[in-house]
């Protein structure tokens, strides 16, 4: 799960801002990989009509792409990484920017950089993390329900072993009662 680039630009123009972390690519492929980032997001951002929202696969990533009418945006994501979370990161950073510039689109928004920090899907998705939550309940519930079931079998073992005696014990009872009266009348 790795967010790979978050990318602001103009419509038919230049970049306004980019994060990315390539450390998962060698040193000389970095500027290449910074390079065509920056080229398909900008042909993402112009193929698209405004105000449309789209996931594209682009050869091992995903791009979430979000184009408004004078710039877009493009978050690269690998096929692992929660979708929910790339299109909650694609909003914050189109929504941020729309804020911090007051819709004057060419300014710079070192705020992106921040954005793409924070973008740990386990720190920032609740549901994510409601539903490992969810996944360690069930495990322990599971253990549970096993514990019981042991814990059932034993209880008919002993309930067994209870009937077993009870029936020796009235058996007991019978030739002791028999042997009593044997006893009393030979006296």
């Amino acid at each position: 799960m790795k967010l790979v680039a978050m990318v602001l630009a103009k419509r038919k123009g230049d970049l306004l801002e980019i994060a990315c972390d390539l450390s998962q690519f060698g040193f000389f492929e970095k500027g290449t990989v910074k390079e065509v980032i920056i080229a398909a997001s900008k042909i993402f951002i112009n193929k698209f009509d405004p105000n449309t929202r789209h996931s594209v696969p682009y050869e091992d990533y995903i791009c979430f792409i979000d184009v408004r009418n004078e710039f877009g945006g493009v978050v690269f994501t690998d096929k692992e990484y929660p979708e929910r979370v790339a299109a909650r990161l694609l909003s914050e950073m189109m929504n941020g920017y729309v804020k911090k510039t007051q819709g004057v689109i060419g300014a710079p928004y070192p705020e992106l950089q921040g954005i793409f920090k924070n973008s740990d899907p386990k720190a920032n998705d609740k549901i994510l993390e409601v539903q490992n939550q969810v996944n360690e309940v069930t495990s322990i519930m599971h253990k549970n329900i096993d514990v019981a079931l042991g814990n059932t079998e034993k209880m008919e073992n002993l309930l067994e072993t209870s009937d077993d005696l009870s029936t020796r014990s009235k058996l007991f009872l019978k030739q002791a009662k028999k042997a009593n009266r044997r006893c009393c009348i030979i006296q």
